[in-house]
């Protein structure tokens, strides 16, 4: 079993990671900002169905998923990096048009959220290499990992959620006169989501 100080550590790392912004983050913010809370929310919950699998890949020790990422690292996050780009100048486009563009469906945002975060190969790899970590005892090392992974995932998701919360909250102080701005922002922010992509490198 893991030790409580192992524990410790892990929950304040993952508390730290949380706190990040990375490309996830970027889209969930800058779907809140444009569409309010539901679809964040909704778009935070595929970023998070698209974690717990890759998650699940690494508890079940599949190697060869992770081999698969890894040679084709490049291909896949360009193609997000690509995808938020294009998200990005649809919004800048249609700033300041009074909700001439309708909000994604449930679906839609799910699945933003879910492309998003198998987009960005680099948390599949990272997590491969960061849960072993605090595994204290090798010989059994799946029911840790597993329990590490559900302890990654649950803060994971409440951190989401609240970015989620906290974008919209931004948008309601910014409705009217500064919807513009709002929209404007959002698209900045997705597309600094897609410059985090692009940058991300194997180490």
């Amino acid at each position: 079993m893991i030790s409580a100080e192992s524990l410790a550590i892990f929950v304040l790392a993952c508390l730290a990671l949380g706190a990040t912004p990375g490309p996830n983050v970027a889209l969930i913010v800058g779907t809140s900002l444009k569409h309010g809370r539901r679809a964040g929310l909704l778009t935070a919950t595929g970023v998070n169905v698209g974690l717990v699998l890759q998650l699940a890949f690494v508890a079940a020790g599949l190697a060869w998923v992770v081999e698969v990422f890894s040679r084709h690292f490049d291909l896949v996050r360009y193609a997000g990096a690509a995808y938020l780009i294009w998200l990005a100048i649809a919004q800048w486009r249609a700033a300041g048009q009074e909700r001439a563009e309708a909000a994604p469906s449930g679906r839609a945002a799910f699945s933003r959220g879910l492309a998003v975060a198998f987009a960005n190969p680099k948390t599949l790899l990272f997590h491969a290499a960061f849960l072993p970590q605090f595994v204290t005892n090798p010989s059994d090392p799946v029911p840790q990992i597993t329990l590490l992974a559900a302890i990654f995932a649950v803060i994971a998701l409440v951190g989401d959620m609240l970015w989620a919360v906290i974008a919209d909250r931004a948008r309601t102080a910014l409705t009217g006169r500064f919807t513009a701005m709002a929209d404007r922002v959002s698209a900045v922010i997705l597309a600094g989501g897609a410059a985090l992509l692009l940058a991300a490198g194997r180490r």
